[in-house]
Parts: structure tokens; sequence; C-alpha cells
């Protein structure tokens, strides 16, 4: 199959520095995708026959990038989503937004209080800014960009979630995502509110959010509440391939970036993995690379193991890191939650 979605990371900077992030446990500098790199990305993206949707996103905030106005001009053609965290729109940016974004998804965790715990920033800022958008929206006759908010749900701000979707609602929203919490650190291992086993209490919160969802006219996004046997990778499903701000071509956001994460309580050290560069050759031709096709005939298939569930895993020193499983597969999604829906990937 061809390629048909890109996951576009202008940047891996940010101008908050949220609590829960997983920058925070990366070793690597944040960058600016290049002007070199971002030129052959830009040229090779607007001639591509099969491509259906670009999201212009990452780990980084995409509208610090000096660029951004540019490249959502260039890449117009397709559908397009842009996600930020909505701090730092200027009118001009605005102006992009209406003329070119087709969704903008808009990351929001909690009240005023809970918001600023975890960002360091005032949410009237981002009300104020979704505000000044609508009226311009309205001002250009416009129905786009389509607005999305996603909050990252954990026990430090579960109790604000109702309260969060009212206000989202009266903000026009049409979408709302709900995450789980992935910890990078040991330290925020029991702020998840998913568990391996069904409890019943969490099912019914869980219910209460969706329910919410159609009292508001809100599309709910949910993630599981519970480890569940299913496994379904958005990114091999949809044919997307993520290029990072370096100019590596990577299979998901996981592992577009070397870092920590927590699963069920274990610290797994997660290894990023290119399956090329964009300098070195096509971004198509990368895709079609034989260690590329065989990474997403065995995701697809689910030819690898099941880490999180398995009797062993407590022994196991593969799980330590993601370099690879036993069955032989490099690199190793059998410990991956994105996959289980606990943890959402847009």
């Amino acid at each position: 199959m061809a390629i048909k979605k890109v996951n576009l990371e202008l940047t891996d900077r940010c101008n908050l520095n949220c609590t829960m992030c997983y920058r925070k446990s990366w070793s690597e500098a944040p960058q600016d995708m290049t002007t070199e790199v971002l030129d052959k990305i830009l040229n090779e993206l607007v001639g591509m026959e099969t491509l259906e949707e670009v999201v212009v996103g990452g780990i980084g905030e995409p509208t610090v990038h000096p660029r951004i106005k540019e490249v959502l001009e260039r890449l117009s053609r397709y559908r397009l989503m842009l996600t930020s965290n909505g701090t730092s729109f200027t009118e001009d940016l605005m102006t992009s937004l209406i003329d070119h974004v087709d969704q903008l998804v808009i990351s929001i965790d909690g009240l005023s209080e809970v918001f600023f715990d975890i960002r360091g920033f005032e949410l009237q800022v981002v009300i104020d800014n979704v505000k000044k958008l609508n009226a311009l929206k309205i001002a250009r006759n416009s129905k786009t960009p389509q607005l999305v908010f996603q909050m990252v749900i954990s026990k430090t701000n579960k109790q604000d979630v109702f309260k969060l979707m009212d206000l989202v609602s009266e903000l026009g929203a049409t979408q709302f995502i709900v995450s789980n919490i992935l910890p990078a650190s040991l330290e925020d291992k029991d702020l998840i509110l998913y568990s391996e086993n069904d409890v019943p209490e969490m099912k019914a919160f869980y219910q209460r959010i969706r329910n919410h969802g159609l009292k508001k006219g809100l599309e709910v996004r949910l993630s599981e509440s519970k480890l569940k046997t299913e496994r379904r990778c958005r990114f091999v499903e949809n044919d997307t391939t993520v290029i990072n701000a370096k100019g590596d071509v990577t299979p998901c956001y996981r592992f577009a970036h070397s870092g920590t994460e927590v699963v069920f309580g274990r610290s797994k050290k997660i290894e990023a993995h290119s399956f090329g560069h964009v300098m070195a050759d096509t971004l198509e031709n990368i895709w079609e690379t034989d260690a590329y096709k065989k990474y997403r005939a065995m995701v697809y298939d689910n030819h690898y193991p099941s880490c999180t569930d398995c009797d062993l895993v407590d022994g196991c020193d593969l799980v330590r890191d993601t370099t690879s499983d036993c069955y032989g597969n490099m690199p190793s999604c059998g410990d991956c939650l994105w996959v289980r829906n606990l943890v959402y990937c847009i």
C-alpha cells in the first residue's frame, strides 16, 4: 500500500514545559526542522498522488516553527490537521488556519487551576485565542478549521473532565479526545486511571464521559479503561508514516524519539527507530524498503508478542527496551499501549 497520511513534526521544541510530557525523558536537545530538510519534504509531499492527509504536529509545538504559515499554505491541497497547545496564536496565524487547515486539535488538560499546575500557563489565554479564532471564522464566513480538543486524563485532573467538556462545547468543538496518561517516569506511575483488569468504578466513569459527550453534542474519542486483547495500530492500518524534526522517517510517534515510558509500573527505554532519512532518499522509496514493509506486515498481522500481559514479563530482559522482542522483531511493539487504545494517537 502507498502512503496515504504523513505526520510531520516541524519541531520538537515547545513553548511550554508540561509536567507529564514525554520530552522530559529525552536526552537529545530540541530542534527545529532545518530549511534544507523541510524544503525537500515539501517538494516531495506536494507531488504525492496517493497522499490524502497531513498532520502537522508531533511532540513539539508546531506553531513556534518560523515557517509554519508557509507549510500550511503549501500542504493545503490535502486534508490538513494541526495539533497545538493554542497558546501562541497571532491574527496572521489564525487567518492561515482558516484559509488552509481543516481540523485544529488543541490540547487542554484541565480547568484553570489544574491547567496551570500541569502547563505553567493561563488557560484563559487559550480560551481567548479560540474565541478570537471563532470570531474571525464568522467574519470570513468559514466553517474551518473544525475545533477538536484533546485531554490527557489522569488522577490529577479527572475531576475536571465534565466541566471541561462543557467549556469546549461552548467554544464550538465538534470532537473531544480523551487519552490516558503514559507516564515518562516512575514518580508518575500511580497517576494512571487504566488497569490490567476490570475496575467497575472506572468503567462507569468512562461511560459517564461518553454519555456527557452525547448531551453536549460532542463526538467523544475515548481511550480504554482496561487492558484488552485487541491490538490495532492506527499508523500501520491507515498507511501513515511519521517524519520527525531531524528528517528521520519513523513508523510512529513512539519511535520518533528516544526516551522512557512506564508500562504498568515498569520503566522501559524507548529507542528511536528510523527506516531512513529524507536527505538520503525519497520518502516513497524509504516507505518501500524491505525493512519498512516487513515491519508494517508484522504489526498489521499481529506477529509480535504481547509483552504487557505475558506471564514471564517480570523476569524478561527484552522488555527493558524496544530494541527487539522474543520473536526476533526489531523494533519491539510488544509493550505498546497505543495499539491497545489505552493511549490515543492522532
